[in-house]
């Protein structure tokens, strides 16, 4: 586990985030791309939003991202994507894993056209959004995966995330708004992370505050458990500050030991 301490100041609290521009990674679907400002161009991370899948942008940044946004101060390209929101019958899972699926295709393979470097491609996300990044992470090389045969990341950062809908009570409301009310055991079991992680998955980053109202911290620790067993090497970040240890533990997390793991997957 990651310890409590080294938090950092976000740069955001002196500098705003500049676009470098919106890109559309997958028709009719776009993303904000930020290049890296310092630190060389060592790799790329897709950002995904939060929202319970059937609500939310990229525009909440601000809120929720600032230790992977500060990234791009290190090195590193964001391209923060939007993706299929449900909507009743709409877009309902797996519709939002192949959004993202396809912004990582874009990534590798037109990525460079945008001056980003795809050496090292990871996948970050809060909330909904960690759900789907633990979800890529782990899929790519799972033949059951609802992730589909697009390129594998070569780690994954999930905050605040919902790993395991199969639990009795848990986030009811994600559950059904994003698999329908009536979700086949199937689709509950496909949209679960936790059971698709074996030996050759990419290495994850989890981060959850111990005091999350939303998603009980039974979930972040199933994940770890769960992963660390297949020998992968997992990094949890419990943040248990006052101020930040609910569902958006952003503001408090170990960002050094983030910036870390980060340098040792692109190492």
């Amino acid at each position: 586990m990651v310890p409590t301490a080294g938090r950092q100041t976000s740069r955001s609290a002196t500098a705003p985030y500049v676009s470098a521009g919106t890109v559309e990674y997958s028709p009719g679907l776009t993303g904000d791309l930020y290049l890296p400002q310092a630190g060389g161009n060592k790799g790329v991370i897709v950002l995904v939003h939060a929202g319970g899948f059937y609500t939310g942008s990229r525009q909440q940044i601000a809120a929720y991202a600032t230790p992977i946004m500060d990234q791009i101060d290190r090195g590193f390209a964001v391209l923060n994507i939007d993706y299929r929101l449900t909507s009743g019958n709409r877009n309902q899972f797996p519709a939002a894993v192949a959004d993202v699926s396809a912004a990582i295709d874009w990534t590798r393979s037109t990525g460079p056209n945008y001056g980003i470097n795809p050496a090292t491609v990871l996948i970050a996300g809060h909330s909904a959004g960690g759900t789907l990044a633990a979800l890529i992470g782990l899929g790519a090389n799972n033949t059951n995966s609802p992730r589909g045969n697009s390129s594998p990341v070569d780690g994954w950062i999930a905050i605040s995330g919902i790993y395991d809908l199969r639990v009795p009570g848990v986030a009811q409301l994600q559950q059904r708004a994003w698999l329908g009310p009536n979700a086949s055991a199937d689709a509950i079991q496909a949209a679960s992370a936790v059971t698709l992680a074996d030996a050759g998955d990419a290495p994850g980053y989890i981060a959850h505050g111990a005091q999350d109202p939303l998603v009980p911290v039974a979930q972040p620790f199933t994940l770890f458990v769960t992963t660390w067993l297949t020998g992968t090497n997992p990094w949890l970040d419990l943040v248990s500050s006052t101020d930040c240890n609910g569902h958006i533990p952003t503001c408090a997390m170990n960002t050094a030991y983030l910036n870390m793991w980060v340098d040792q997957i692109a190492a």
